[in-house]
């Protein structure tokens, strides 16, 4: 079975994400059943409905996922698209016909099977006690914490186990092409010694001049970039392990009595170090074998008895224990359960250094034993450990609490969608207001976080469901161990700021746009007569690693241009930042490295596999039957 998962890393990058996005995006639609209740269907996939309700859950999941991707600097907006909507509702399709053929075919996957892959999740396999065995509490706590039972999380590996057999055999089916692999690589691998000259909006500011008529034709045409942006005034409650941890004390007596019955903890066992001369006895051996053993080890402990120096030198000649005969027969140190109990005894049970006792009789045959070191054991006092051991208390305390309050908050602002009063009172949360609450999250207060510095719970907050219904959120994890909901109470559109407000800023705006027109002008008239171009230094530029201060458009153009005839120039459009004129002078083919063509190789098998997946998502469809309901261009404003 581990050699099955390690086949299907894919698979465990998708369990892993289950542990860390529990909204389960395009992954376990059944999760979301709860939520379908009256709403309009986004789609139906062989008569069954998925709700818009459910479109909106896992869209704004996958746009959280593509901010974490792309960065903060990317907006919202950018992401937030009709086009985006659907091609969530396109997985959440796909992922429905590949439950319904699983189904069809009467996949399953054993229990085994499931908690084999459950186990290989690192933050799971990492749930070890100090005895090594598997702490169940922790890992409950850990699902929990992600707003699920074990059951439901175990119901959903389960799912993707068998999602995995059902696209195994058809991924399977793509044949590597090495020779297209190493002629990409090789490709990637070249670069290329260009000159480039830059011409920039800054030094054509002086020729522009604008008349107050143009500013504001100017912003009249450009309304989007003076806009006001959307606002909410909001309600949230937040359930935090930090705040229960005040509610939670540990008494001395409490911390004393885990103390004394895990003294092991908190104890550091003696250890002996000893050397021997074995003299082995099979395990079959017959009584005239015995006593042959014996005799030869009574010899060598009477040799020993008349000249204790010579323990070593007889041990490298006569011991039968190959792992130490070697070394004088030393075993270096060892506490007492890591030797057979007739060893360890006898062991522990001498008392001064270069004391040599036996033969002693073992399981492997006959010992003489010389004890060469004592390292007595330690125990740590109670009051040097009261601390920790208060604190570690006080962790799992809040941790066992924590998991029964994140259910009863998940299921509590859920049924009783138009208020917090019922939260409140079953869990003694605060409820407190925010105003004028826009997308853009706040800077993240280390230590206490704050729902208004958590993207995915601002994008639940402001997605279309929210704003129409103005019911809570469903419970949004912020930060580790910490969760929030939320409730619209109005709601002021985005618009455009007055020209009174915005007009300096129209000017300039306006003024650097007629300069990066003047530069591209000039850039084209210099790109007639080549001879007359002032070049900065050569460059030598790759398409796998970055050239600081080089834009990636010159980059593309560099490798875009024909090498045939060199040199070879054309122009870029650098937008606001001028125009640039690329010249390469050279081709420098670099050494093609095998990680280069194993990715390259990598990237021509997932598309491969990409288009044989889409077709057969595609004979899925005519073999079930697909209904698109949502239709973006329907969608209507939502007003405050």
């Amino acid at each position: 079975m581990f050699e099955s998962i390690r086949k299907h890393s894919k698979l465990m990058q998708i369990v892993l994400f289950v542990l860390i996005f529990p909204s389960f995006v395009l992954f376990g639609i059944q999760g979301y059943s709860s939520f379908e209740g009256k709403q309009d269907a986004a789609a139906k996939v062989d008569g069954q409905v998925i709700s818009m309700q459910q479109l909106d859950a896992a869209n704004r999941e996958e746009i959280a996922r593509l901010q974490s991707m792309l960065g903060s600097s990317v907006d919202i907006k950018q992401l937030d698209t009709p086009e985006q909507k659907l091609r969530t509702l396109d997985g959440l399709v796909r992922q429905r016909l590949l439950q319904l053929e699983a189904r069809r075919e009467h996949l399953a996957v054993t229990d085994a099977q499931v908690q084999q892959a459950i186990l290989q999740i690192p933050q799971v396999a990492a749930l070890r006690k100090p005895d090594g065995s598997f702490d169940v509490q922790a890992y409950r706590s850990l699902v929990a914490a992600q707003g699920m039972n074990t059951a439901q999380f175990e119901a959903q590996v389960r799912e993707q186990l068998i999602l995995q057999q059902v696209l195994g055999g058809v991924a399977g089916s793509v044949i590597d092409s090495q020779a297209l692999a190493a002629a990409a690589a090789k490709a990637a691998a070249q670069q290329r010694e260009v000159r480039v000259a830059l011409f920039k909006p800054a030094d054509y500011l002086g020729q522009v001049q604008v008349t107050p008529t143009e500013v504001e034709s100017y912003y009249k045409n450009n309304t989007a970039r003076f806009q006001k942006p959307e606002e909410a005034n909001i309600q949230y409650v937040v359930l935090s392990a930090d705040a229960l941890a005040a509610d939670v004390k540990i008494t001395p007596e409490q911390a004393k009595a885990y103390y004394d019955a895990n003294l092991a903890k908190f104890s550091t066992a003696a250890e002996r170090r000893a050397s021997h001369i074995l003299i082995t006895v099979p395990s079959d051996a017959t009584a005239a074998q015995q006593d042959e053993a014996k005799a030869k080890a009574e010899a060598i402990a009477k040799q020993v008895e008349a000249n204790p120096a010579d323990f070593a030198v007889l041990a490298r000649k006569d011991s039968q224990d190959p792992g130490s005969a070697d070394k004088g027969g030393d075993l270096g140190y060892f506490t007492a359960g890591a030797m057979v109990k007739p060893f360890a005894d006898t062991v522990f049970g001498m008392t001064k250094i270069g004391q040599i006792v036996g033969p002693i009789k073992t399981q492997f045959g006959y010992h003489i034993i010389e004890l060469t070191g004592i390292k007595p054991g330690s125990q740590q006092p109670f009051d040097s450990v009261k601390a920790d051991i208060e604190k570690q208390l006080q962790q799992e305390a809040v941790q066992k609490r924590l998991s029964a309050d994140v259910d009863a908050f998940t299921n509590t602002v859920f049924e009783h969608p138009d208020s917090f009063q019922a939260v409140e009172a079953k869990l003694h949360l605060k409820v407190q207001t925010a105003n004028n609450v826009t997308r853009t999250p706040q800077a993240a207060t280390p230590g206490n976080p704050s729902p208004m510095a958590s993207k995915p719970f601002l994008d639940a907050l402001f997605a279309e469901n929210s704003l129409r219904n103005k019911h809570n959120l469903q419970a949004i994890q912020i930060a580790p161990n910490v969760w929030a909901s939320g409730r619209v109470l109005s709601y002021s559109p985005a618009q455009t700021q007055p020209f009174a407000e915005v007009q300096t800023q129209a000017r300039q705006m306006l003024i650097d746009q007629k300069a990066a027109e003047l530069a591209r002008k000039a850039g084209e008239n210099a790109l007639k007569s080549p001879a007359t171009l002032a070049f900065g230094s050569p460059l030598t530029l790759s398409q796998t690693q970055p050239t600081p201060g080089v834009s990636p458009a010159v980059v593309a153009k560099a490798f875009g241009l024909s090498t045939e005839k060199l040199p070879n120039a054309a122009g870029v459009d650098l937008g606001a930042q001028g125009y640039a004129v690329v010249q390469v002078v050279k081709t420098i083919e670099g050494a093609v490295p095998t990680e280069l063509i194993r990715a390259a190789a990598g990237a021509q098998n997932q598309t491969l596999t990409q288009g044989i997946i889409n077709a057969y998502v595609d004979a899925l469809k005519n073999r079930f039957g697909v209904k698109i309901l949502y239709k973006p261009k329907a969608e209507s404003a939502v007003a405050g």
